[in-house]
Order: C-alpha cells, then sequence, then structure tokens
C-alpha cells in the first residue's frame, strides 16, 4: 500500500473513531503532539491539543447522543497531507437532524495524525454548541 492510500487509510480510521466518540481509537491514530486547528469566529474556533479530546467527545455526544455518521465524499492526498470532503449527519439530543458540511486538510507524520483543519459551516456550530458550552462552563450536565 502507497504512502498515500495509507494516509487515506488513516482519515477513515478517523471519521469512524470521531462519529462513534471512540476515544481510545482515536488516542491509538492521533500524534502525542495533535494539534485541532478550527479556524472561524464561532464558539469554537482555536486549536486545541489531544489533552482537550475528552471535551470534544463530550461536546459532541451531548450534540448527538447517537454518534455522528461521517460519509466520505472525496480523499485526496498528497505528501503527508490528505483533503477530506465529508458530511455529518446525526440526530440531534432534541429529536432535530445534524447535518453538516465540512473540508478537513489532516497532517500525518510517522503513521499517526498530528494535526487536523477543519472547515465547516461555523453559523450551524455557534447555534448548536453555544448552549452546550455555556452549560458546561456553568457546571451543569451538558446532556
Amino acid at each position: 500500500m502507497s504512502d498515500q492510500e495509507s494516509n487515506k487509510s488513516l482519515c477513515r480510521q478517523f471519521f469512524a473513531a470521531l462519529g462513534s466518540y471512540d476515544q481510545a481509537g482515536l488516542e491509538e491514530i492521533l500524534s502525542d503532539d495533535v494539534r485541532f486547528n478550527v479556524p472561524g469566529t464561532a464558539s469554537i474556533p482555536g486549536q486545541f491539543s489531544g489533552d482537550q479530546l475528552p471535551l470534544i467527545l463530550k461536546l459532541l455526544s451531548a450534540l448527538c447522543p447517537a454518534g455522528i455518521r461521517f460519509d466520505i465524499r472525496q480523499l485526496t492526498a498528497e505528501d503527508n497531507r490528505v483533503s477530506c470532503m465529508v458530511d455529518g449527519h446525526g440526530l440531534l439530543a432534541d429529536g432535530g437532524e445534524y447535518n453538516n458540511y465540512y473540508h478537513f486538510l489532516i497532517e500525518i507524520e510517522n503513521g499517526k495524525i498530528r494535526a487536523t483543519h477543519e472547515y465547516m459551516d461555523t453559523l450551524l456550530v455557534e447555534k448548536l454548541f453555544k448552549p452546550l458550552l455555556v452549560a458546561m462552563e456553568a457546571g451543569q450536565n451538558a446532556d
């Protein structure tokens, strides 16, 4: 298997583990110094470290308790990078539907993901995540 095909396979593993909130599965494929980059002006922009993975998974599971199905539309690999066009679908905790469309640029080093750059509908993220973040900061249960 070529490096590009191995990198694409790693990205497929990433989306499967992320969508099922599989922390152990994610930790196996993420580098120790992984960085999650979310540009934009919504409630969750910025750079996050692997230490914040439990919080990220807690937010996602509060949003869509049954998980998020990530449908990969396109993967393009070059050097140590994979461009991933992905659709995310899930059932919201309030019974509504979650549908977001993403572009991830994933950087890979030594067979592990070292960085993600995630672009999505930031207005949707603001609408859905802000109440969860406020509840968590207030010490409430975000479920």
